[in-house]
């Protein structure tokens, strides 16, 4: 991934990914233990690089899910 110094958080935020699909920015935080705002920094690098699309439309309380993923499992 072309994440430059979120490159090794992004790669334990995929295995959280791979055990929970779909997740909220808490669960990135408790998971690899970083702080709420790294934990969002984290979620809009992977939006950008469309690794997780945001399912709520909501400014609070959004929910995320790891599509590619999922979709292995639905067709």
């Amino acid at each position: 991934m072309d994440l430059g110094k979120r490159a090794a958080s992004a790669r334990q935020a995929l295995n959280v990914l791979y055990r929970r699909p779909i997740l909220d920015a808490s669960v990135l935080e408790k998971a690899l233990e970083i702080s709420t705002p790294t934990a969002n920094k984290l979620i809009n690098s992977l939006l950008e690089k469309n690794i997780l699309v945001e399912k709520t439309g909501q400014q609070r309380g959004r929910i995320y899910s790891f599509d590619r993923y999922l979709t292995l499992f639905l067709s």
